[in-house]
């Protein structure tokens, strides 16, 4: 049995050392949240740009219809319809750039000798965004719906007893053990959709379904590949901090013994060093946001590709405890 995350990881870093573009794709495909798969160990509530948007978008909408459109309201109501495009603008290039670098990697892992390009992957997202918008909004419905149709009402019923201290800990309970793994499946559910729709153009329907069928059969890789993800993303985390924080101290010395000199030398210093961190701190989200899309994607092709694929567990159970893997 091949070990095959090796496989997957080393060849998504290949695509992106061989397309070094795409990590335009993934300085906006992060705003989609790259660690929503975890998002409900540490914060249920966390926001992505899908769910921002949509909320923003309401609060907009609500606007013009309870405001009465006047001259000197005029200035406000302009103020909104910009942000409505600005937020329109950014939601359409971040689910277009989930469908580009999904390409991206199908494209690579044909191994053609076709020579594709930045617009191209852009194009193939493009034509699917509805669809890989449509995949997303449908996580957030089933998340919101499951939580105001069961959840709810059971803390509901719970909130009429007279210990609180076993309504929170049934209340834990519940979150720990449903809403949680709710969410999970549900996001390794839109990840495979998404790569259905774009590598086997799917539609929606056929996609959800056959994403969860996927998800059924491979669970426990999927659950792996996720926490060696997790791992990964607090890794690259620290270092990035690392990284900003070994450039920073030297900027912030030299401005201190130069300040003594001249006002102007240390405000050119403390820019040139803020804008230094911000150009590293964007090129590391954008090659993880790249990175991490990848993975998926390559994940997705290695499970789909008829070959039997077995998850580390199980071949650390084959190896050492062969009688429960007959």
């Amino acid at each position: 049995m091949e070990a095959f995350y090796r496989k997957v990881y080393l060849h998504s870093w290949q695509v992106i050392r061989n397309n070094w573009y795409l990590l335009f794709f993934g300085l906006f495909v992060s705003a989609l949240g790259l660690t929503g798969d975890f998002k409900a160990l540490s914060n249920l509530q966390g926001q992505d740009i899908v769910s921002s948007t949509l909320t923003d978008w309401i609060n907009i909408f609500q606007t013009f219809a309870t405001s009465q459109i006047t001259w000197d309201k005029m200035p406000t109501l302009l103020l909104l319809i910009g942000s409505f495009l600005l937020l329109a603008v950014i939601l359409v290039m971040a689910i277009s750039s989930q469908g580009a670098l999904i390409d991206a990697a199908n494209q690579s892992h044909k191994k053609t000798n076709s020579k594709y390009l930045l617009i191209n992957h852009l194009q193939v997202g493009v034509e699917n965004f509805w669809s890989l918008f449509g995949l997303n909004v449908l996580n957030k419905l089933i998340s919101f719906v499951f939580v105001v149709g069961v959840i709810s009402p059971i803390i509901y019923l719970l909130s009429l007893t007279q210990s609180a201290s076993m309504m929170n800990f049934i209340i834990s309970v519940v979150v720990f053990f449903i809403i949680l793994p709710i969410a999970v499946i549900i996001s390794f559910v839109t990840r495979y959709g998404a790569s259905y729709v774009i590598i086997k153009k799917q539609n929606i329907t056929q996609a959800f379904f056959n994403a969860w069928t996927l998800f059924k059969v491979n669970w426990i890789v999927s659950l792996e590949n996720a926490l060696l993800l997790l791992v990964t993303t607090v890794v690259y985390t620290i270092a990035l901090i690392s990284i900003l924080t070994f450039i920073a101290t030297p900027f912030l010395i030299i401005g201190y013994l130069v300040a003594q000199v001249s006002i102007l030398a240390f405000w050119l210093l403390i820019f040139i060093g803020t804008f230094l961190a911000i150009a590293i701190f964007i090129s590391a989200v954008s090659l993880f946001g790249a990175y991490y899309t990848i993975v998926w994607t390559e994940l997705f092709l290695h499970l789909t590709d008829r070959k039997k694929r077995h998850s580390k567990i199980h071949r650390l159970a084959a190896k050492h405890l062969p009688a429960l893997t007959k």
